[in-house]
């Protein structure tokens, strides 16, 4: 995957859903603050994340611990799977973070070779998200509150769409000038 196409991707997917809050606030707006409960969503989003982990855990080249790759791979498949079973409370919140997590992971890689400037957009952005997630991931009530908050004024909703749809027009604009990857 090229650096490009990470800008694109992210752009399109932040504008996308700016464009849904700025054309839609009061269902955004609903949408956002059920999120937090939703368990149908959240036992896709962990069960997402999982598969994802113990895909990276399969490819990677590491043999410090290739005796216990199978340990490995049971345990976290059984900790996901798990989690959807025992963990229901705020799981969507939960299995958020696990695919944030791992999609920051993803993008610092396809990130770290590239010389462009522009690319500390990319930085900036994916510790902003690991920051968030990994508070969110211990205390998901936050998110709830959170979204309640911006749920409780159709211009706070308006404004966090006008926000995200201009974040991402300007990194899908960056793809344009992304040459070397």
């Amino acid at each position: 995957m090229k650096l490009s196409e990470v800008y694109v991707g992210l752009g399109v997917a932040h504008a996308v859903a700016g464009l849904i809050l700025l054309t839609r606030p009061l269902a955004g707006g609903a949408w956002l603050k059920a999120f937090p409960r939703k368990v149908g969503i959240g036992i896709l989003l962990m069960l997402a994340g999982t598969a994802w982990f113990v895909w990276n855990l399969y490819s990677s080249e590491i043999r410090d611990f290739e005796e216990w790759r199978p340990v490995l791979y049971a345990g976290f498949t059984l900790l996901g799977v798990g989690c959807c079973i025992f963990v229901q409370d705020y799981l969507s919140v939960r299995g958020a973070c696990v695919v944030a997590l791992l999609l920051c992971d993803r993008v610092l890689d396809i990130r770290r070779p590239s010389d462009s400037p522009w690319s500390l957009v990319l930085s900036f952005w994916s510790y902003a998200v690991i920051v968030c997630a990994v508070w969110w991931v211990g205390s998901p009530w936050r998110v709830r509150d959170l979204t309640a908050w911006l749920a409780g004024s159709q211009s706070r909703i308006v404004r966090l769409g006008g926000a995200l749809t201009a974040f991402g027009v300007a990194v899908a604009l960056l793809a344009l000038t992304e040459r070397s990857a």
